[in-house]
């Protein structure tokens, strides 16, 4: 099974592949130039600052004016490389060599255009405080700057409200560029999670469905299996001396198989059903009380007779409640059947308003000493998987179950199923007759 690592770096359904080496959206700012490579994108920033300083204005110089010019148009450039990483400090740095510009050699559009970029930085990937008052703070200072060290035109108020104007343009484009950026990894988080929601709900489906399969098939073949073991071990004991009850046996192997053979057929019919896109549902053995005669039949046909009793009035049950009423009615007959000491058990069905209470009891064998041979084959019996199956069905209708040894050679198998489906689980535990015995953990050799 891939790691959650590798599962993070496979390509999801609905998001666009990303490519080596190309930024992810949704971890910085958006830009039409985010498809191309850092260095590519750092060599056009440089050139958009550099290139201007090389014309000469009427009222400025260049970069050739001076040494102090170049270098501080240098470090002008150099102030934008450091956008991503540090953006407060590389704009800081363009401001600075702004003001030592306008100082030393006169206003050069290299200045400005690093400024403009800084401050844009600092509005994309800072706070929207942090950028406000950077960009104020850096209309005043370049505004002090120009009224300090020039004598142009730049002093008249219209060329201050350029100033300002331009700031605040790249600011408000920086601010929005991050906003831009928070919408898109707000939705490609949450398309991430919705994949990783569809995800573990498939496995966790496929896993119900994979114990469902399973309760399904312990179901259809617990109970014959035990009678196709048990009438094989008559046969051949009676083969000798007592051939007709050795045919009888054989006829009730061959009879068992049958139907083994048959139910296996039908499931596996409803799951090919359902590979091939149909529900499998019209097709699904569901099984209730109104098949527990011919499932009694049955069972006094393998060897156990069962008394069957009923207590109040007989009523037609909720789907789900009705078939895990037949399925415990099942799985504790074949317990009985083939963990009883004399093949006989008895059947109690109380139809209660609040629920269904379902009783069986048959004898057992006398519990062997702790630690003896007969005492680790009882244990190992006590392991089977039917007992917690039949838990988790009488859970799954928010059922109770206990199962009892005692007192005296006796086992008793006790299921209460709530009808109703306001019953709180207090309710349900009241109305749930109490043990009467300590639990054995290997309660009658459980299957």
């Amino acid at each position: 099974m891939p790691s959650q690592r590798t599962r993070a770096a496979q390509p999801r359904p609905g998001l666009p592949p990303r490519r080596h080496g190309s930024p992810d959206p949704a971890a910085g700012t958006f830009s039409p130039l985010s498809r191309l490579p850092f260095w590519l994108r750092d060599l056009l920033a440089v050139l958009l600052v550099l290139g201007p300083g090389f014309a000469r204005t009427d009222f400025s110089g260049n970069v050739l004016s001076s040494p102090g010019a170049a270098l501080l148009v240098a470090a002008s450039a150099g102030s934008v490389l450091l956008r991503r990483r540090a953006p407060l400090v590389g704009a800081s740095v363009a401001v600075v060599a702004c003001v030592l510009g306008l100082a030393v050699d006169g206003p050069i559009v290299s200045y400005l255009l690093a400024v403009l970029i800084g401050v844009f930085a600092v509005a994309a990937r800072m706070p929207r405080r942090t950028s406000l008052l950077f960009s104020g703070g850096t209309v005043l200072l370049l505004a002090a700057a120009t009224l300090a060290f020039l004598d142009s035109s730049w002093h008249d108020a219209r060329a201050m409200l350029q100033l300002a104007a331009f700031v605040g343009f790249a600011t408000a484009a920086g601010d929005a560029n991050r906003s831009h950026a928070a919408y898109i990894r707000s939705i490609t988080e949450r398309a991430r999670r919705a994949e990783e929601t569809k995800e573990s709900e498939a496995l966790r489906r496929v896993a119900e469905e994979r114990l469902r399969i399973a309760r399904d098939l312990h179901d259809l073949l617990a109970h014959q299996i035990a009678v196709i073991n048990l009438h094989s071990s008559v046969a051949s004991q009676a083969l000798p001396d007592r051939p007709d009850d050795a045919e009888a046996s054989l006829a009730t192997i061959r009879e068992a198989a049958r139907t083994v053979l048959g139910e296996i057929g039908s499931l596996l019919n409803v799951l090919r059903a359902t590979d091939a896109g149909g529900t499998g549902l019209a097709s699904a053995p569901v099984a209730g009380l109104a098949d527990l005669e011919p499932l009694l039949i049955d069972f006094e046909r393998s060897g156990l007779r069962v008394e069957h009793r009923l207590a109040g009035t007989p009523r037609p049950l909720p789907g789900a409640v009705d078939m895990v009423a037949f399925r415990v009615v099942q799985e504790a007959l074949t317990n009985a059947h083939k963990h009883g000491a004399d093949h006989w058990a008895l059947l109690h069905l109380d139809y209660r308003p609040e629920g269904l209470e379902i009783t069986v009891t048959n004898t057992v064998a006398a519990q062997p000493r702790a630690g003896s041979a007969a005492a680790d084959t009882a244990a190992a019996a006590g392991a089977g998987h039917g007992l917690l199956g039949a838990r988790e069905r009488v859970g799954s209708v928010a059922g109770h179950l206990t199962a009892t040894r005692g007192p005296g050679p006796v086992f008793r198998f006790t299921a209460w199923l709530p009808t109703d489906a306001g019953d709180t689980d207090a309710r349900v535990a009241a109305d749930a007759p109490a043990p009467c015995g300590p639990a054995d953990s290997q309660p009658n050799g459980a299957s």
